[in-house]
């Protein structure tokens, strides 16, 4: 196995996690939303309202981080044989954490950026609110997609070098 093909399994596992985990999050917010609108209409409420950029934006930067963590996971188990569990929780962790820190400072640049100075607290609500309710909801799913994630860079990786043996 070598680090080039590490990286690259990491890498597509690593988006394969992130869409599992955008369509985890696209119905817990349309559960919780439920309840008030009616399920189909929950379901496609980002389209109603003015944060569509937000969530593009988040989705994105959390498409990247996916790329790059996971190239990171798959060095780390592969090649660097850590723990596939513990390895692939930490990293789903940091991928929704650096998501949710970079992707505020949309709404922070939008709207919070003209607060600063005044009794309202910017940082607070636009950066530390939002690290801390994709933290509520996301730390069970992402140690259940991590512990997925890790497993499937683990498995991947002992077809790999059982395929490099038989040759």
């Amino acid at each position: 196995m070598t680090l080039a093909e590490a990286k690259r399994i990491g890498s597509r596992r690593g988006l394969i996690s992130v869409g599992l985990g955008v369509l985890i999050a696209q119905l817990i917010m349309t559960l919780v939303i439920s309840y008030d609108v009616g399920f189909i209409k929950a379901f496609f409420l980002f389209t109603d309202f003015d944060y569509w950029v937000n969530i593009l934006v988040g989705v994105i930067i959390m498409f990247i981080c996916g790329h790059f963590y996971g190239q990171l996971a798959g060095k780390l188990i592969l090649i660097k044989n850590w723990n596939y569990i513990l390895t692939g929780f930490l990293i789903a962790l940091a991928v929704i954490l650096t998501t949710a820190f970079l992707a505020s400072w949309t709404g922070f640049i939008q709207e919070g950026i003209d607060n600063i100075g005044t009794n309202d607290d910017p940082f607070f609500d636009y950066i530390f609110k939002p690290m801390y309710w994709v933290t509520l909801f996301g730390l069970i799913p992402a140690l259940l997609v991590g512990i997925w994630f890790g497993g499937q860079i683990k498995k991947e990786g002992k077809i790999k070098r059982g395929i490099q043996h038989r040759v």
